[in-house]
């Protein structure tokens, strides 16, 4: 007789070799050119992000976070289940969203507040803002194209502009890079909810977005910009673990 806790130990064995195998991104998000939170980004290039989020300790005398964001993936970044974790100045969040593409429907679960929990529409191919920036270096040999983002119950069409090479100083060296700029018109009925300051709050038709990736096979986004009034936000990248 076959020991399933055999199979059990091999398919543990296998998560913990692909989480040891994960890239690691670590990146400054600056404001009025200070370091106002610390990310880092995991990903194990199979079927799961996961990203942390922390103010650094000048920006939390004004506005203190510590957030978390998990996504479990399937094929071109297709987010099946996102979970976050928000801990903002005067704002939390704990919840799951679990998407089903075949009904095109997200069902979110609040933890902390059942009334925040939902029933919402999606597009086939929607995507959170973190499953999207690791999808989009698979278009970068389009010269513009579009796809779709869910923030916070509501679906953004983002049509990028691929602007071609430019040549960078980065901490990790001096890259060649593909530079992109993305628009974002909103597409569903719903209102935008107030949400976490790091992704969903960025997405807005007054704002563009701008993404530099290594032109490599890596893909690497190595920088980014929001032009938001009255001042822009970037991200720049500090150190990569492949």
């Amino acid at each position: 007789m076959k020991n399933p806790n055999k199979n059990l130990f091999l398919l543990a064995f296998l998560m913990f070799i692909c989480i040891l195998r994960a890239e690691k991104l670590y990146l400054n998000i600056k404001y009025l050119g200070l370091n106002v939170v610390k990310v880092e980004i995991s990903n194990n290039n199979l079927d799961q992000l996961t990203v942390k989020a922390r103010s650094t300790a000048l920006a939390s005398i004004a506005a203190g976070m510590d957030n978390t964001y998990s996504i479990v993936y399937e094929d071109n970044h297709l987010p099946r289940l996102y979970t976050k974790k928000i801990n903002q100045k005067n704002y939390t969040e704990a919840r799951e969203i679990f998407y089903d593409r075949e009904k095109l429907l997200a069902y979110r679960t609040s933890f902390l507040d059942p009334a925040r929990s939902s029933i919402y529409s999606i597009r086939e191919e929607s995507r959170d803002f973190f499953s999207a920036l690791f999808y989009l270096p698979s278009r970068l040999d389009e010269e513009q194209g579009e796809f779709w983002i869910d923030a916070a119950r509501v679906t953004w069409k983002a049509t990028f502009v691929n602007l071609g090479k430019e040549v960078l100083n980065t901490a990790i060296g001096r890259l060649p890079t593909t530079k992109v700029r993305i628009e974002f018109q909103k597409s569903s009925a719903e209102e935008p909810e107030r949400s976490d300051m790091l992704t969903n709050n960025l997405v807005s038709e007054n704002n563009s977005l701008y993404i530099w990736y290594s032109d490599d096979d890596k893909a690497i986004p190595v920088k980014a910009r929001f032009n938001m009034s009255p001042f822009p936000v970037v991200w720049k990248l500090e150190s990569y673990v492949p």
